[in-house]
């Protein structure tokens, strides 16, 4: 009797990790997914800067190659 308790304790608390295993499996990989979308829009950003920093500078250069 005693050691049908001790499986059934056993038991439980295995499936017990397991759940909370993958539930933190599932959580991780949204947060994963959000970083991942997040760097695509950094991305963009960056580029966009970037492309404005450029146009600034070839304003710079040609108001002192004209002037």
């Amino acid at each position: 009797m005693d050691s049908k308790i001790i499986i059934g304790i056993l038991a439980s608390v295995l499936i017990g990790l397991m759940s909370w295993n993958l539930k933190t499996t599932y959580n991780m990989s949204g947060d994963i997914i959000k970083l991942q979308q997040g760097q695509v829009v950094l991305s963009e950003q960056i580029k966009r800067n970037t492309n404005f920093i450029k146009k600034q500078m070839k304003k710079i250069k040609k108001k002192k190659k004209d002037g």
